[in-house]
């Protein structure tokens, strides 16, 4: 008998692999059933050890190790889905997901989500006057999407190529975990012949103006190197192997 969770990862797999790419409409399609498929899933769907959601209280590197937790079920050359597990008052450092898709589904505690989108100056300059208003090297214009609560009883958050790229995930009043399904995975992409990095940014304080969004804000975020209050364990994942269709043998 087919499992949730191994619903989920075949899905994942067929509406994000690339080859052979699925037409405009039936991704749409298929993201949708993902989408709602996702935010069935509870941590039992996982087989997740609660061990690892105890609450030690605050965040103590000397007693708790890692602030993070990473959890793998499935990868392959188009799409990653793991698991994050946020200690009491810790965060996953606002970085970005290089023209990936995204889904991310809280299943135990609750999360802040701090989202950007970062702005193309030169295509918006020819639109509205911007040209002059481009900032450093390393620094890059952003809308600042309003924040969110996002609890397990909550629907999964998305990202995508253009859109809400770039966030900052924080535990609230306690760990929390949540599952993400992303795509492409990090790391060397084969088919584009690139490497799929993870960058990290802090948004700075600046006299860079510019028209307001309805939706957010203008900011300018900054590159910077990995922080240093950020470093991740692994745990094996001990659910159902997942799979692509007749295929339980995972990644």
């Amino acid at each position: 008998m087919t499992t949730l969770i191994q619903k989920v990862g075949r899905l994942a797999v067929k509406t994000f692999r690339r080859e052979p790419k699925l037409s405009a409409t039936a991704f749409n399609a298929h993201y949708e059933q993902l989408y709602n498929l996702l935010n069935t899933v509870t941590t039992q769907d996982l087989n997740l050890d609660h061990q690892l959601l105890y609450d030690r209280g605050t965040f103590n590197a000397s007693r708790d190790g890692a602030p993070v937790t990473y959890m793998q079920l499935y990868e392959d050359s188009d799409v990653t889905i793991c698991v994050f597990i946020l200690k009491r008052g810790v965060r996953l450092p606002l970085h970005d997901h290089p023209g990936m898709y995204g889904l991310l589904k809280v299943v135990y505690g609750a999360v802040s989500v701090q989202s950007y989108s970062f702005i193309d100056t030169a295509v918006e300059g020819k639109q509205s006057g911007l040209m002059g208003s481009r900032p450093l090297p390393g620094v890059f214009p952003a809308n600042k999407h309003q924040q969110l609560k996002v609890c397990a009883s909550d629907p999964a958050c998305h990202l995508c190529p253009g859109e809400q790229n770039i966030h900052e995930i924080y535990s609230l009043d306690g760990p929390a975990a949540f599952l993400d399904v992303l795509s492409p995975p990090y790391g060397p992409d084969e088919r584009l012949g690139m490497e799929r990095d993870c960058h990290y940014y802090q948004e700075i304080d600046s006299s860079w103006t510019a028209p307001q969004l309805s939706d957010g804000n203008r900011v300018l975020l900054v590159s910077i190197p990995t922080p240093s209050d950020f470093w991740c364990d692994q745990t094996d994942y001990q659910g159902p192997t997942i799979g692509e269709d007749g295929d339980e043998h995972g990644s």
